[in-house]
């Protein structure tokens, strides 16, 4: 060590040099045990006023709460969550005692030993709370679920809602017996379906008086009073079952019921009446109203969605909502035609419109399987190649590189490679030839072969690792495996995911939150929470976050490479006369067709497919249980294309009536054109930015060696002797496993194509 370095070394001392106070430090140090002092002082003043002067109003005082109103971004109403509310006061004492006995098992076993508030529940719900992990469970009785009912308007967990709940509880205790606070109780609590008071569900449910309700169906209602929606029979059958059946499980445990009387209530399913199952009106936007309830506002606002009149603003535009129906129906006319989903958002994220499904304005389709945002998805197809272009753009490989287009190949790499099946074979749509022709052309004519080549050259780590980035993976929640036929778009993926990642590629590499919701006020117009920079007042803000995942050159990169795809290659049908990007995508036997499109400021994604037929199809009632297994055990995506099965293929009328085999650059094409004329009139025409800098790296790659068929194979050619390549079909060469072909993982049925 240099003198230089010895003398820049700090001193150590024995002793700790104590910095000088200031003046309000000494004061605070003197004085500062008076202030918590004080603040209980004052809180305990507070309680005491609330508890001599609140008001406690009985069930007939009560206004009833409204449903939440949802908008769309320019303040037009789009629709509420319940059609009508409804209560109607009955004298309790009249109902059968298991009705409040069920309530009393589910909600408070204490009730009828507490002044108001349950030690002994507090410290239970703590407790299942702490070794669950998360808030299971909460400790408020029945007493101080009706005061915050009928009095306290916050619906905020705080210390101070819950000790004025707890003082008044007590209060209103001291003031009327037992039976009576659970007559209110049951006259007052929300039941979902617009119901508030056990009354008003009876007849929601089951279409009878609370007096006639059987004891499950008195455990069900007292069962779902937690979380209504999210014990829906019509929705939830099995979670709706669990709830009735844990509820007459407890009554027999507290001695109301039998264990046998519970044991024979508990058989078959909650079954709702015909009424209540067939009481939905058409709505405007139902796959997006239900989507938006689903993941966002009912685990954020829970009941408090149907019971605070809450103004929810969103950024779907009905405007455009309607030319993406019209897209949709124009293209599709006949009832035996494919469903279609359609989401389109804003380079930020702002959902502008969300077709989630063919039947439009039903909110009992909607409730089903949503075609646009439900998992498991479906294969992406060649809509999944650009993500292989960033990963080799972010490797510096030029877009110039020149690749061999022959078909079919063999790809030797051993990570390309499957441990059953062999060597990867995978060839181009109807065995189309290429000779050498650029990364840059092979994206524009969707080469499959030169895309292979290209994933075993960056390698299939990579390219998990830009999924990633681009939020495939759901958080966290699945693990993509990392194969070289990512690159051919075997992953399942929703149109929402897709969205946003062609969102990000509209951003220049910003990946944005998907985002429906603008802010959210309470009944009085008072902001409750902002989620977009606006000019409400809101306490609370939670602004999306968008994460610029990759350099803004590399996707100018990528940008100017897809935009040759509408200008020249697969997507022609996509030019809507000023630039657009994007990539269109058809997946094995034509089971699944899609164009994922953007301008500068919004992407909009489409997907075209059949939904999973169970199969039952071919198996009549005649037909014994076990072929009835038999027969659903035998599920296919039905083809849109031809073949010699009329049940497995169904090819799709084209515009001039003639059946197609469909393609991401038909119908998803012309849908998307269709819709983002109309998503684009007002929009300014923008340039995609020239790269500053384009990879430098130009692979010249050697031809793979070719895969020996039985079929002969014509020469290569600098012009694809087909039609440009969509999918990867399996090799037919006989001493080699072929690829496996690319099965997406289906999506439930049902009548009209939903469920």
């Amino acid at each position: 060590m240099s003198k230089k370095q010895r003398r820049a070394r700090p001193r150590r001392s024995g002793r700790r040099r104590t910095p000088s106070r200031s003046r309000w430090q000494r004061f605070l140090i003197r004085y500062g045990w008076l202030l918590p002092v004080g603040a209980i002082l004052i809180g305990g003043a507070v309680l005491l006023v609330t508890y001599a002067f609140a008001s406690i109003p009985l069930p007939k005082d009560i206004d009833l709460a409204s449903s939440a109103q949802v908008y769309d971004v320019h303040g037009e109403l789009i629709g509420t969550y319940s059609d009508e509310v409804t209560r109607f006061l009955i004298d309790t004492d009249k109902l059968p005692a298991y009705v409040g006995q069920a309530v009393v098992a589910a909600e408070d076993r204490d009730f009828y030993e507490h002044n108001g508030v349950s030690p002994r529940a507090i410290a239970r719900a703590a407790w299942a709370n702490l070794t669950g992990g998360r808030i299971e469970q909460g400790g408020s009785t029945i007493t101080q679920q009706y005061v915050k009912n009928a009095v306290l308007e916050d619906p905020e967990r705080t210390v101070t809602r819950k000790i004025k709940e707890a003082i008044l509880a007590i209060k209103l205790e001291r003031r009327y017996a037992k039976d009576q606070i659970l007559g209110f109780y049951l006259n007052t609590i929300y039941l979902g379906r617009g119901a508030y008071g056990v009354e008003a569900a009876a007849r929601a449910y089951f279409d009878k008086n609370a007096v006639d309700l059987t004891l499950a169906e008195a455990a069900f209602l007292a069962g779902i009073i937690p979380a209504p929606e999210s014990y829906q029979p019509d929705e939830h059958a099995r979670s709706a079952r669990e709830r009735r059946d844990f509820v007459l499980e407890r009554m027999a445990e507290e001695g109301y019921i039998d264990p046998r009387r519970a044991e024979r209530a508990s058989r078959g399913r909650v079954k709702l009446s015909e009424g209540a199952e067939a009481s939905v009106r058409p709505q405007p936007a139902a796959y997006f109203l239900e989507w938006l309830r689903k993941e966002y506002l009912y685990p954020e606002f829970g009941n408090d969605l149907f019971t605070r009149g809450l103004q929810i603003h969103t950024t779907l535009d009905l405007d455009l909502q309607e030319a993406a129906e019209t897209a949709v129906a124009t293209q599709f006319t006949d009832k035996e035609d494919p469903q279609a989903a359609l989401v389109s958002m804003t380079a930020r994220g702002e959902v502008r419109a969300f077709v989630g499904g063919r039947a439009f304005t039903s909110v009992a389709k909607a409730r089903g399987f949503n075609y646009a945002s439900d998992f498991p998805g479906r294969s992406a197809g060649s809509s999944f190649k650009p993500f292989t272009l960033l990963t080799a753009v972010e490797e510096d490989i030029s877009p110039q590189s020149r690749f061999s287009g022959g078909s079919p190949v063999t790809i030797t790499d051993p990570e390309c490679a499957d441990p059953e099946e062999g060597l990867w074979q995978p060839e181009n749509f109807g065995g189309s030839q290429y000779g050498t022709i650029t990364l840059e052309q092979a994206t524009t004519n969707s080469v499959n072969t030169v895309y292979a080549q290209l994933a075993a050259e960056v390698g299939p780590d990579k390219i998990v690792d830009t999924l990633e980035e681009l939020g495939f993976d759901r958080n966290g929640q699945r693990e993509i495996e990392a194969v070289c036929s990512l690159a051919l778009g075997i992953l399942d993926v929703t149109p929402v995911e897709m969205a946003r990642a062609y969102a990000a590629f509209a951003a220049r590499g910003a990946l944005p939150e998907v985002s429906p919701i603008t802010f959210v006020e309470d009944s009085n117009g008072g902001c409750v929470r902002e989620y977009r920079a606006t000019e409400e007042e809101c306490e609370e803000v939670v602004e999306p976050e968008v994460d610029q995942v990759f350099p803004k050159n590399s996707l100018d990169v990528v940008n100017q490479t897809l935009t040759h795809v509408v200008e020249e290659g697969t997507a022609t049908a996509a030019d809507i006369e000023r630039p657009v990007a994007g990539k269109t995508g058809t997946t094995q036997n034509h089971e699944n067709a899609w164009f994922a499109g953007y301008v500068p400021q919004m992407a909009t994604v489409v997907w075209v497919g059949y939904p999973l037929d169970p199969g039952q199809r071919r198996c009549d009632e005649s037909c014994t249980p076990r072929q009835q297994t038999r027969a659903r055990a035998d599920d296919f995506i039905p083809r849109m294309e031809y073949c010699t099965d009329t049940e497995l293929c169904r090819p799709v009328a084209g515009p001039d009536g003639v059946p197609i085999s469909v393609t991401g650059g038909s119908f998803p094409a012309r849908i998307w054109a269709q819709y983002m004329r109309v998503a684009t009139a007002n929009m300014n025409v923008v340039e995609f930015p020239i790269p500053e800098d384009v990879p430098d790296e130009v692979i010249n790659s050697p031809a793979p060696a070719p895969t020996r068929t039985q079929r002969p194979t014509p020469s290569p050619s600098a012009i694809p002797s087909a039609s440009p390549s969509e999918i990867a079909s399996p090799s037919p060469a006989p001493t080699q496993s072929p690829e496996p072909p690319i099965i997406p993982t289906p999506s439930p049925s049902g009548p009209e194509g939903e469920t």
